[in-house]
């Protein structure tokens, strides 16, 4: 019996990583290309049969401008043009704890205004009803928050001017806040979170290379 119970559980667990194995490519593929579809849904007013996304990995040692094939898995900003080669906005990812799990953001960034001008949500495992990616993207009022929000730098544009943060729903004074829901408190708090600790530590890097971000869609990397 201990023999049998033994080589159920080694052919159990072989199945286990075959199907992880296989599996595990297709789902980071799928994440991968449902996150590119995303970048134009957070930059207002662009058409996606003429616009052009550039994925670029940036980071303290530089910009660098991706395949669309190789080493797309490293990217982390995404431009997105218009067909003149204008630049229209820019996306980046944002995470952070929600109630059940992390909750994964992708935000739009417009230069101009230096505020975050759209947001969706890519992931959130929280509460159905209440914490979950539906909910909160249904919530006319929560997203609003999205439309201009203040990511202005401060003066030496090494961080934010001001952090941005979440705070009780009807309290919001200032355009750096988050109007939270009501009963939704720690998922709207993730949300924010998440955007001001991507925000302090992208943007920054963001600004000091927007003039080959401006230039065109089309040239070489910087590093």
């Amino acid at each position: 019996m201990i023999r049998t119970l033994g080589l159920i559980a080694m052919i159990s667990g072989l199945l286990v990583v075959m199907v992880v194995k296989y599996t595990d490519p297709i789902i980071k593929e799928k994440e991968r290309l449902a996150l590119e579809q995303a970048v134009f849904q957070v930059i207002p007013s662009v058409d996606a049969k003429t616009a052009t996304r550039v994925s670029f990995a940036l980071n303290k040692d530089g910009l660098k401008r991706l395949d669309e094939h190789e080493g797309a898995g490293e990217a982390n900003m995404y431009a997105v043009y218009d067909d003149a080669g204008k630049l229209l906005g820019i996306a980046l990812q944002a995470a952070a704890q929600g109630y059940q799990d992390v909750v994964r953001t992708l935000f739009g960034y417009n230069p101009d205004c230096q505020c975050i001008v759209g947001m969706t949500i890519m992931k959130s495992t929280d509460t159905p009803g209440m914490g979950d990616k539906h909910t909160l993207e249904n919530n006319k009022a929560f997203m609003a928050n999205f439309t201009a929000l203040s990511a202005a730098l401060a003066t030496d544009q090494s961080k934010l001017a001001h952090p941005i943060e979440a705070v009780t729903h009807g309290t919001k004074t200032d355009p750096w806040q988050v109007d939270a829901i009501s009963g939704a408190t720690i998922s709207s708090r993730a949300i924010a979170k998440g955007l001001n600790t991507s925000a302090q530590k992208m943007l920054p890097l963001v600004t000091h290379h927007l003039p080959v971000l401006l230039h065109n869609s089309h040239q070489a990397n910087e590093r």
